[in-house]
């Protein structure tokens, strides 16, 4: 008898503190790492030794590779190198990386959809070439060489998945230009990791005391997110870091110098010894990660199904409709909502589910129950100033369907919506429909009434903008292979368009 209890209440114990542990806040760590130098041939070397000190320890990391080095790699048939990488994620860090130009420099002048084309026709072969030669079925992410960073690239992604036969759905790289409270965030329509702040960290592989510092800089940033209820930490590095003294880019490209390929010459290379201090700091900094509890290591391509864009899977029933509507219908800048389900939902996401509730009610006599609510690109270009001041019901319900309609083929919220002859800039369209959209649910369970004339509110803007850096000779020009100085106001104002589609991302 007394045997039987005690087994019981050991199980129970046992249970609860199984419970207890997954209770516990968890600190996810992404450790990726940027496979670029195509020109030294001891990097694939590092390559391969970086992915093997990992799947010893049964960790996946995330390698975004060059598509010269995937190409260079089959021509040196280091098959090793490949299916030592193969073992873990694949991303993709742009075609040549740091050989002119680079992507803001060849999309420096372009607007949204031009830049969008040309992003697919100067990357897509090598997004192509590094799903080829590592035989994946698609790729994890993408990060930008550098600083290089352009808005139109995310929406290409999607394009240039398709056409490599795999979605790329997450932006993995870190950078100034974009960023959200130092937390993954929801933009231009995919997952991004980006501008974490004081949750991106790194040991420093060959400096005196780098391993002290580097554990006690992760054990800083894993307490503080305990604390915080748990999240992720970004960290990465170069497997060429392991063998050379200098960037082989900065050898050849520095300032904007583009020589031809005979006169590309190798960066000088570390001795051996000091190469194996570096590998055996690293593999202790990431046993000491280990060794915390609540630690997870997490790949790019596990990021979507943690972080879930919940309301555009399950939709918005009519708590939702009416919660956004309030908020959009009296804010004077339209910003970032939450609803009573704990779900973020960006401006783009107001104007296609508001739109699309309106569209609905027209068209079916009735109030939905539940609408879709679609990820849509920020307008092409810069709206233009409101044009009317108020509007009959029956010229509003034309342009309500003719912009929901326009949203729903181009996947973009419209950079302007025409009443007849008359222009309406989105975000002052949008605070409109919310008051329509309260209007119509006042008379539920009834039929939608809607009123018999429309305000149009004028001078909306769009506070999320102010989540996107302005244009300075660093944020771009701070990066070695750019000229000096070199500035790209266009991308920055294509940025703030693309604005309308941030949002945290939730766990």
């Amino acid at each position: 008898m007394k045997g039987g209890v005690g087994v019981w209440l050991l199980s129970l114990l046992l249970a609860a503190a199984s419970s207890l542990r997954a209770a516990e806040p968890e600190v996810m760590v992404a450790l990726w790492f940027d496979t670029e130098d195509y020109l030294l041939p001891a990097s694939d070397d590092a390559a391969k030794r970086v992915a093997e000190i990992l799947t010893a320890r049964a960790i996946r990391g995330t390698f975004k590779v060059v598509g010269e080095k995937a190409r260079v790699l089959e021509q040196r048939s280091r098959a090793d190198v490949i299916a030592a990488l193969r073992k873990h994620d694949i991303g993709y860090h742009s075609n040549l990386h740091s050989v002119h130009p680079t992507p803001a420099e060849y999309l420096s002048e372009c607007g949204w959809l031009d830049g969008v084309a040309e992003f697919v026709r100067r990357e897509r072969a090598g997004a192509g070439d590094v799903r080829r030669i590592f035989r994946v079925p698609g790729l994890s992410c993408y990060g930008q060489p550098g600083s290089s960073w352009a808005p139109q690239a995310h929406a290409a992604l999607r394009q240039i998945g398709v056409v490599t036969g795999g979605g790329v759905s997450v932006y993995l790289d870190e950078g100034s230009q974009v960023g959200l409270e130092e937390k993954p965030f929801w933009y231009g329509g995919v997952l991004n990791v980006f501008n974490m702040g004081r949750n991106q960290i790194r040991m420093e592989l060959h400096e005196p005391g780098g391993l002290e510092k580097g554990c006690a800089d992760f054990k800083a940033a894993y307490d503080r997110l305990r604390g915080d209820g748990g999240g992720l930490i970004s960290i990465y590095y170069h497997p060429a870091e392991w063998v050379h003294r200098e960037f082989w880019d900065a050898v050849n490209f520095r300032r904007g110098a583009n020589p031809p390929r005979e006169e590309w010459k190798r960066p000088p290379q570390r001795p051996a010894a000091e190469t194996e201090a570096a590998y055996e700091r690293f593999a202790k900094y990431v046993d000491f990660q280990r060794s915390l509890p609540g630690v997870r290591h997490v790949t790019a391509s596990e990021l979507p199904a943690i972080y879930r864009n919940r309301i555009c899977e399950e939709g918005a029933d009519l708590d939702t409709v009416k919660d956004v509507a309030e908020r959009v219908a009296r804010a004077p800048a339209l910003d970032i909502v939450g609803d009573r389900r704990g779900r973020f939902v960006s401006p783009a996401e107001q104007f296609s589910l508001i739109t699309s509730f309106l569209a609905r009610s027209i068209g079916e006599g009735r109030i939905p129950a539940l609408v879709e609510v679609s990820e849509l690109r920020g307008p092409s270009e810069r709206p233009p100033a409101t044009e009317v001041a108020e509007l009959p019901w029956r010229a509003f319900r034309d342009a309500l369907l003719d912009a929901s309609d326009e949203a729903r083929v181009s996947a973009q919220v419209p950079a302007r919506v025409f009443a007849g002859v008359k222009k309406i800039a989105p975000a002052d369209f949008l605070r409109a429909a919310a008051s329509v959209a309260l209007a119509a649910i006042a008379a539920e369970p009834g039929p939608p009434v809607f009123p018999e004339r429309v305000a149009i509110p004028s001078g909306t803007t769009v506070a999320t903008e102010r989540f996107v850096a302005e244009d300075t000779p660093e944020l771009f020009g701070g990066w070695i292979i750019h000229p000096e100085g070199f500035r790209a106001p266009r991308i920055v104002e294509m940025a703030k368009l693309q604005a309308w589609t941030l949002k945290p991302a939730e766990r």
